[in-house]
């Protein structure tokens, strides 16, 4: 009777209970190849037959790392017949096909898809819950992959173990150390023999780099390690222990094993990278090499360790190119890297390519912002310095190095104290040099090393050159003839002598001195192309060409620009003294020599500006000035490094009458680039001066270069020349000062006695223009002479003028004067007239005031009472009156003392009464009182 799928699948299931994986899967393969006959619950068996089969075949994708991708492609096929069977919605395949994609990278976000599909369904889902932590935690959201692992503990708090592992491993990754150490812990406490948990909790014990918490980690290892000798995580990690410790044999054995573990890039790169590191260590620079490239190669994007190691291979083979190539990929991905890019930055400077020194800096200024006292990186920007002549920068990056050194208790290098000295010097701060070669001195004395005598040779030298630069000749040439006495073949003191007394001018002393050299050595190209300067100041043509010719035509071996440019100067000086003597076509030979020592130049040093000055020079001074110009523009315009591009710019400007631009460059000059005292760029600038029209300022000038220059013929003729001028332009001035004219009435006598002491005793002076010169300053005293009357005159003219005008002016003033003192008595007058005619008035008052006023004697009736009758009368006729409208007439007796008594009562308002403003308030209450009298006076 033919066995049921379901029996073979029983079967396939006490085998694997008993760990018989080849049994359990060829049960399986066995029971669905032979039962094909169909019953009732033959699908279904037929389905759980392959799901058992994908399941097998993803574990083992899981474990057999060198087999996985055979077992990725049964299980896959065995998905695609359950596909086949509608079994596509099931949760477990779904969630045992998403661990499956989970193993390659590029299926990350489809397993991902299957366990969202599946919690949608299942949201308790314990196994998709971990596999969408894993995909979290390889993506690097950490935050992410712990919720996902704490939702497991909250579904089932005593979940597997690694879920513990897998926060702890979160915890780690996002820095919370203490948590993650908990974590694990918490993890061998439910299982002791976790081997992830001891993993994790030995990296944290590593990395607290203590000794008793590294023996622990240590511990832990080698306790993971018995458990799972393949583990490629704790092959690597003890690899890299053993490395530190130079157990360089164990490290091959357990980076291999941990190589034939792992499929992973990473690890495989990471491996094959200990290994050359360890072959590095012993001297195997090819076995080194071998492995550095097999790291290199598995590595994946953004795994840059590798190009470090395969970086210091080429360097030791000279291969700077692919060096800088390796360490330029490592800072792609780490750019912050202070050891790499202090390494990259020595090669930029040993290459000296175009923008590389640049480059160089900024990278060794961040190296010493990270590791300040680090005094390697610091010897290093300062040489960085030195290349691009920032002398400031220099020296502070030598000082940093040096006292870094010293707080450390290191030997400080003689030589680096010379270099510091010479970038002093260069620095324009010759005392700190001189005092940095001192110290120098005195510890090379003190010291016992191999090249003691060399060093103090050296530091001598250099201290002389100090002494130089400080203006102290006498005791450089005492150093410098120190040195000759104790080593004769020191040429290089013989040549500073010589170069010294051309500075003093003494030709034929340095002459002598570099003959000293060519007695020596005739080949030495700097004595004879010091001498052939010599010979040319000297004017000495002959002798100044023989030199020049000897060393060029030494230079078949040796490239000399120096003596190609001297070659050049030497041409365009007697291209300008053809030039003015009007000899063109020896000017025109000498003009094609010149461009063609410049040009050489040029060839072989196309950023030579020196040379450009030279051809804008020959240009110029072939009265193409415009091409000159367009030279020395371009010139300045790289940088103002060539000062005699810069002067010549301002040359051609005073010669195309641009003078106020030619003024602002000489200033400029004298100004940033050369010293205070420089005469000849001093009368350059005195000369645009005088052509734009500003003689008192050219005066000046001419004033302080004949105190530095006393005996220089042309600084005294163009001195009187200006003196001259400026005589003239005063003269021309419709009103001059006469102080103005006395004092250049007394400097024309000085121009006077100069043309006349030119024209006697200065052959190189034209006698005929100082003797023009003389006569015309003679005349302009004698025209002065008359402005000085004119002026006496017009300044008399103009006093009398003042004079009579301040006159007038003060009897105008007079005048004015007794007028106000008139408006003041009449005003005097008249207040005093107004208040004796307002005192009479209150006088008048005070009478009235003073009278008594007359009682009315009541008159006796006569008859029988008539008096009464006639009074009751009257009184009747009275009110009848009053009632008709009509007055009733008064007899004449009481009309006449009315009336004198009215008369009495308006004396005071006679003419006599003035009312005035100032006492309107007194006598108005005056007034009012004496109204009231009356009207009270009458009613009585």
């Amino acid at each position: 009777m033919e066995k049921l799928l379901s029996t073979y699948i029983q079967e396939a299931l006490d085998f694997y209970s008993i760990g018989k994986w080849a049994d359990f899967k060829g049960t399986l393969e066995k029971g669905i190849a032979k039962c094909t006959t169909p019953y009732s619950s033959y699908d279904n068996d037929l389905a759980k037959a392959y799901a058992l089969l994908a399941a097998h075949h993803t574990n083992h994708a899981f474990k057999r790392i060198k087999c996985r991708t055979a077992y990725q492609a049964m299980a896959i096929n065995n998905f695609d017949q359950l596909d086949s069977l509608g079994q596509r919605e099931d949760p477990h395949l779904q969630v045992t096909k998403g661990y499956l994609w989970m193993l390659s990278s590029s299926r990350a976000q489809d397993a991902d898809a299957l366990f969202i599909r599946v919690l949608r369904k299942q949201r308790r889902n314990i196994l998709a819950l971990i596999g969408r932590a894993c995909l979290a935690y390889n993506r690097q959201d950490y935050i992410g992959a712990l919720g996902y692992f704490k939702s497991v503990l909250m579904i089932q708090p005593q979940g597997p173990v690694d879920v513990r592992v897998g926060i702890g491993h979160c915890f780690r990754m996002m820095g919370e150390l203490e948590k993650a150490r908990m974590s694990f812990q918490m993890a061998l406490e439910y299982n002791a023999q976790c081997q992830n948990a001891m993993l994790g909790l030995a990296l944290i014990k590593l990395n607290q780099r203590e000794e008793q918490t590294y023996q622990e980690g240590k511990l832990l290892l080698a306790a993971a390690f018995d458990l799972n000798k393949h583990n490629p995580d704790v092959l690597s990690i003890l690899a890299s222990l053993y490395y530190l410790d130079g157990n360089h044999k164990m490290v091959w054995c357990l980076a291999g094993n941990a190589l034939r573990s792992t499929d992973s890039k990473q690890m495989e790169s990471l491996n094959y990278f200990q290994i050359a590191k360890s072959y590095h260590a012993t001297g195997q620079f090819e076995s080194a090499k071998k492995f550095y490239v097999l790291s290199v190669k598995v590595a994946p994007e953004g795994y840059v360790l590798p190009y470090v190691g395969m970086a210091q291979m080429y360097l030791n083979e000279g291969e700077l190119h692919r060096a800088k190539a390796c360490l330029e990929a490592f800072l792609k991905y780490e750019p912050d890297e202070p050891v790499v890019m202090g390494l990259l930055a020595k090669i930029y400077l040993e290459e000296r390519s175009p923008g590389q020194i640049e480059k160089a800096i900024e990278m060794l200024v961040k190296v010493v912002a990270s590791y300040s006292r680090d005094f390697n990186s610091w010897l290093s920007l300062a040489f960085a310095y030195e290349q691009k002549r920032l002398w400031p920068q220099t020296v502070n990056a030598y000082q940093k190095a040096i006292s870094i050194c010293s707080v450390q208790g290191h030997h400080i290098p003689i030589e680096w104290l010379n270099n510091l000295a010479n970038s002093q010097l260069m620095a324009k701060m010759p005392a700190q040099a001189l005092e940095t070669l001192d110290d120098a001195l005195s510890k090379c004395r003190t010291s016992n090393g191999d090249h003691k005598t060399t060093n103090l040779l050296t530091l001598h030298y250099n201290r002389g050159l100090v002494l130089e630069e400080l203006h102290r000749f006498d005791l450089a040439e005492e150093n410098y003839k120190g040195i000759i006495k104790g080593y004769p073949t020191y040429y290089d003191c013989y040549l500073r002598l010589g170069v010294m007394a051309m500075q003093k001018n003494e030709l034929a002393h340095a002459i002598e001195y570099f003959k000293d050299v060519l007695n020596e050595d005739n080949s030495s190209l700097t004595a004879r192309t010091y001498m052939g300067d010599c010979f040319n100041r000297l004017s000495l043509d002959k002798y100044a060409t023989f030199n020049y010719n000897m060393i060029l035509a030494s230079q078949s071996k040796f490239k000399d620009t120096y003596v190609t440019m001297a070659m050049g100067n030497f041409c365009l000086k007697k291209l300008q003294t053809w030039m003015a003597g009007g000899n063109f076509r020896a000017a025109r030979k000498q003009q094609e020599k010149a461009l063609h020592f410049f040009g050489t130049v040029l060839d072989c040093n196309p950023r030579n500006l020196w040379a450009a000055n030279g051809i804008g020079a020959v240009l110029s001074s072939c009265k193409n000035l415009s091409a000159g110009a367009a030279i020395f523009m371009q010139i300045i315009e790289s940088g103002n490094k060539c000062l005699p591009a810069i002067l010549n710019s301002a040359h051609i400007a005073l010669e195309r009458g641009q003078y106020r631009l030619a003024i602002q460059t000489y200033e400029r000059c004298l100004k940033d680039f050369l010293p205070k005292n420089c005469v000849d760029v001093m009368h350059y600038l005195a000369k645009a001066l005088y052509d734009e029209g500003s003689t008192r300022q050219a005066k000046m000038w001419l004033l302080k270069v004949r105190h530095l220059a006393p005996q220089d013929p042309f600084v005294i003729f163009n001195l009187a020349l200006t003196i001259k001028k400026e005589a003239d332009q005063a003269l021309a001035l419709p009103r001059p000062q006469l102080d103005e004219l006395k004092s250049i009435v007394e400097e024309l006598k000085v121009a006077y006695n100069y043309f006349y002491h030119l024209n006697l005793n200065h052959p190189k002076i034209s006698v005929h223009a100082s003797a023009k010169c003389a006569n015309e300053c003679q005349k302009l005293m004698v025209d002065l002479v008359v402005k000085q009357d004119q002026v006496r005159e017009s300044l008399a003219s103009a006093e009398d003028r003042i004079r009579l005008q301040n006159q007038r002016y003060q009897a105008h003033l007079e005048h004015l004067r007794q007028q106000a003192r008139q408006r003041e008595e009449e005003d005097r007058v008249l207040r005093e007239n107004q208040n004796a005619q307002r005192m009479e008035v209150l006088e008048r008052a005070r009478k009235i005031f003073s009278a008594p006023l007359l009682s009315e004697v009541p008159k006796k009736s006569t008859g029988n009472g008539r008096g009464r009758k006639n009074q009751q009368k009257e009184g009747q006729e009275a009110n009848k009156a009053s009632k008709d409208g009509t007055p009733k007439k008064k007899s004449c007796k009481r009309a006449a003392a009315k009336e004198q008594e009215q008369d009495t009562l308006k004396k005071p308002k006679s003419r006599e009464f003035i009312d005035t403003d100032d006492d309107s308030s007194d006598d108005g209450c005056t007034e009012r009182r004496l109204n009231n009298i009356i009207i009270n006076h009458n009613s009585a």
